[in-house]
């Protein structure tokens, strides 16, 4: 009886064809939240960016760099999406199996954002993000990717802004330059906006120097330990370039 069980258990167990799958670093974990504009609704953010609800997409990533016990080198967030860089094998959870990572990651973030909706909007209907891995293999294509979502970002900001200033119908066509030549001659200038709206927030790991006390020798002592920074910044200028450079 036990033998056909285990002979039975066998065949179901590789009916999961897809458990087995794997993805070896450096890898970037996307994360997308699902029907937003409903919850934005509900929370009654303000348009076209809410600071609020941008800290809670931050300390989400931060519950995901400290909480989940998972090595992630870099997270970054804008809008509604969170993406998570794994630099190396030993960081990857799970020996790299991608359906266990995404799923994992995606129901914390999702947990962990309704808990601080929750707190700051009163929000207590469900949410979801979906997740998906990104495979890169060079420090090249890990600052390309995340330039080109920063430029997403910043399309975004535009736009937003635009159909505030302008209206859609203007802006229809239009290209980014003459955008914001419009824009200004309404009275808006993109440089004095909040850069996290312009290009989100980086969340990174950086190591800091701290006085201490070594009690079997009686002497002060400096200690390195890694605490979480974030910066919001230009990818693309030189200092943005730099900027990524050291995160990784």
């Amino acid at each position: 009886m036990k033998a056909s069980l285990k002979i039975e258990e066998s065949k179901l167990k590789r009916w999961e064809v897809y458990s087995g799958e794997t993805v070896t670093a450096p890898v970037i974990v996307r994360l997308d939240g699902r029907n937003f504009h409903r919850l934005a609704d509900r929370c009654g953010l303000t348009k076209p960016f809410d600071e609020k609800f941008h800290l809670a997409m931050v300390e989400t990533a931060r519950d995901l760099m400290i909480e989940t016990g998972m090595n992630i080198s870099l997270a970054h967030t804008a809008s509604d999406e969170i993406r998570l860089l794994f630099l190396r094998d030993a960081h990857l959870p799970f020996k790299g199996r991608i359906e266990k990572i995404l799923s994992i990651l995606a129901s914390y973030t999702s947990s962990s954002l309704q808990n601080r909706l929750r707190e700051i909007f009163s929000y207590r209907s469900p949410l979801s993000f979906d997740s998906r891995i990104v495979k890169v293999n060079t420090p090249c294509e890990i600052l390309e990717y995340f330039r080109w979502r920063c430029l997403e970002a910043f399309r975004n900001f535009l736009n937003s802004y635009a159909q505030i200033f302008i209206g859609k119908s203007e802006t229809f066509r239009v290209k980014g330059r003459g955008v914001v030549r419009k824009m200004h001659l309404r009275g808006f200038d993109i440089c004095m906006a909040p850069s996290w709206q312009k290009f989100g927030t980086f969340i990174y790991w950086k190591q800091i120097e701290k006085g201490g006390y070594n009690p079997i020798t009686g002497r002060e002592v400096k200690v390195k330990r890694r605490r979480i920074f974030t910066s919001s910044i230009d990818p693309s200028s030189s200092e943005g370039k730099k900027f990524l450079k050291t995160c990784f």
